[in-house]
């Protein structure tokens, strides 16, 4: 009688129909590779008679605070619960570029107000671009564009582009260095045209100069790139400051 098809058929018979026979890149999560995917790699291509996808991307599950997310747990959250709580959309935005696709991301509270606090840093200094009336020499800015455009190839390595980004505005502040930063921003979404003055900060706030160096040691820790985050602790001591790594980030204190 009448019937539906399983969801794999369903997913083959859609994809020819909306997108072709050749798929560029497929998606999905990481529980999708087993049974849903090759079950769709088998039946595309037996219709087919040839290879239905160039690239597969399997994106790795999130955690909470170190288990896994569930509903039955009730430790998962809605973007309407993060912002009841005071969080900005693109703040957890920013927390989620922090981890490559292909790595588990562990959701803690602390780290998404680290993530809150470093994305309102970068709007100061993207801000801080955006009014100045000054330039960077071209070479500078074409070295940017290089390394983020080899970060962004280099499977998604957009941790690492977020890494060019800082380290780019760690330059004196000028307008053309606002404008590379939106072209970034084609690509990692942070609404960076929106970029305001920021409020007062307290008197004993690191400056953004210090932050953004601060930022960027994180950076390179995360990419276990050791001898730049050593070169930048010894830049953040030189100019009178003292970090310290914690779980979620780091802390910066005046010496």
């Amino acid at each position: 009688g009448m019937g539906y098809p399983g969801w794999h058929r369903e997913c083959s018979a859609m994809s020819r129909k909306y997108l072709g026979d050749v798929l560029d890149i497929h998606t999905g999560g990481v529980d999708h590779i087993p049974v849903h995917h090759e079950n769709e790699i088998a039946q595309s291509e037996a219709l087919a008679g040839h290879k239905t996808v160039d690239y597969w991307m399997h994106g790795e599950f999130m955690l909470v605070d170190g288990g896994k997310m569930s509903k039955s747990l009730g430790n998962t959250y809605t973007l309407d619960e993060l912002a009841a709580r005071g969080y900005r959309p693109l703040s957890f935005r920013y927390f989620c570029l922090n981890a490559h696709y292909r790595k588990k991301l562990n959701f803690t509270f602390e780290g998404l107000t680290a993530a809150q606090t470093a994305y309102d840093r970068l709007l100061a200094l993207v801000y801080a671009c955006k009014v100045s009336d000054k330039t960077t020499p071209a070479a500078v800015l074409d070295k940017c564009r290089a390394e983020f455009r080899d970060a962004v190839n280099d499977d998604l390595n957009i941790p690492l582009a977020l890494g060019v980004l800082w380290t780019m505005l760690k330059n004196e502040p000028a307008r053309d260095l606002y404008e590379t930063a939106l072209e970034f921003d084609k690509v990692l979404g942070l609404s960076l045209d929106k970029a305001e003055k920021p409020a007062v900060s307290p008197a004993d706030e690191a400056p953004a100069e210090i932050r953004a160096l601060a930022d960027a040691r994180l950076s390179a820790r995360k990419d276990k790139d050791w001898a730049t985050s050593d070169r930048l602790r010894d830049e953040l001591t030189a100019a009178g400051w003292a970090v310290a790594d914690t779980k979620d980030g780091y802390t910066l204190k005046k010496l």
